[in-house]
Parts: C-alpha cells; structure tokens; sequence
C-alpha cells in the first residue's frame, strides 16, 4: 500500500524526482530552466500558501518596509511577490536559473537579479550584506548545504533575519550547522508537505 501511494504520489509529481535526482550543479541548473514556464502551476498544490507565510511572518519579525532583503534561490519570484504585498520595497533576487529569473523579473518586485550559484562564496561584494535572507525550497536534497548556508550567513548583517524552509529528514541532516552559527531561532512553524505524513519548518533565525 505505502508502495503505490508512493509511486501514485510521484507520477503526479513527475518534476519532483527530475529535480530532486539531480546529479551536479550544472544538471540542476539545466532542469530548472527547462521547468521555468510550467513552474508555478506545478507547485501550486503543494506550495502556493507558503510565499504569503514567509511574508508575513517577516513581516512581524523585521517591520522596516525599506529593510535590504536577499531572495536566495528566488525561482519564478513568489515569494518576492508576497513581500512586496506586505509592502517591501528593497528585494534582491539571486537564482541558479536563468529563465526563472525572467520569469521573476516580470514581477516588477525586485530592485536587482543576480543569476549566481550561491555555493560560491563571492556571489557578492565584501561590501555587500542584507536586513534580511529569506531561503525559500533552497536547502533541500541535491541542492543546498552546509557550503551555502555558511555563504549566507555571511551576507547577513548583524541582528538581521534569516527566514529558510526545510523539510523534516533534511533538518535532521543539517541540524548540527544550524546551531553552530551565532544566531537565534526565534520562530518556528511546521506544514504537511507533498503528504500529511512530511513535514515542512519555516524556521527564522536572528544573528547575533
């Protein structure tokens, strides 16, 4: 039974396991750009509310509306978009992909894109730090780790807002360079996810 309700889950997921199987950098960079145009209609199931929680959740962590926000791993630009309703002005988008990247550019809610892989520790100038990071679907399986959430948190300014979601077994893997930042949790919630028996955290850290 878990066996077909598994390959029932997948087949109407078929984009999940092609991004999730990703092999290197360049393939996942390929696969994403290839998804662009059918990206937010097949997300929208499982997804569509979680742009408009990280806004708002945000929103009462960091109330400055002209605070400089980094949208790491921006895709097709939603949650930029949900910050922007919450009244936002200062967004950066950076993305691995180029053509989610247009997509998000059609918003009109960002006030720079960066097409950059955020394992590279220049994506930015040594001048260059943030209010705010929000890491929407970013540290995942066959995407990001240790090496990026390190880049991150370098860009962060002091007391600034790190917002990230994760899965519940990803968590698990990662828990241990989570607490060795010098930074606080100071808001956690958790969604099912995909199926009732996943969980997704939407955890915000404050750096000390």
């Amino acid at each position: 039974m878990i066996e077909e309700q598994a390959k029932d889950f997948l087949e109407t997921r078929p984009w999940l396991s092609g991004i999730c199987d990703s092999q290197s950098t360049e393939e996942l960079k390929t696969n994403y750009d290839s998804w662009a145009n059918t990206y937010d209609a097949d997300i929208k199931e499982d997804w569509s509310f979680m742009p408009a929680n990280i806004a708002r959740t945000l929103s009462q962590l960091l109330p400055n509306k002209d605070a400089t926000i980094l949208d790491a791993g921006a895709g097709t630009g939603l949650v930029g978009e949900a910050l922007a309703q919450q009244g936002y002005t200062n967004l950066t988008a950076a993305d691995l992909s180029e053509k989610m990247l247009a997509i998000a550019k059609e918003r009109q809610v960002y006030k720079a894109l960066h097409q950059c892989n955020l394992e590279d520790s220049q994506i930015f100038s040594n001048s260059v730090s943030f209010d705010a990071i929000i890491a929407a679907g970013v540290f995942a399986y066959a995407h990001a780790g240790v090496e990026v959430l390190n880049n991150l948190f370098g860009l962060l300014k002091e007391e600034g807002i790190f917002l990230l979601t994760i899965r519940e077994d990803y968590r698990r893997e990662m828990q241990t360079a989570l607490e060795q930042l010098p930074w606080t949790l100071v808001s956690e919630e958790d969604f099912p996810i995909y199926d009732e028996a996943k969980l997704m955290y939407l955890l915000a850290f404050k750096k000390e």
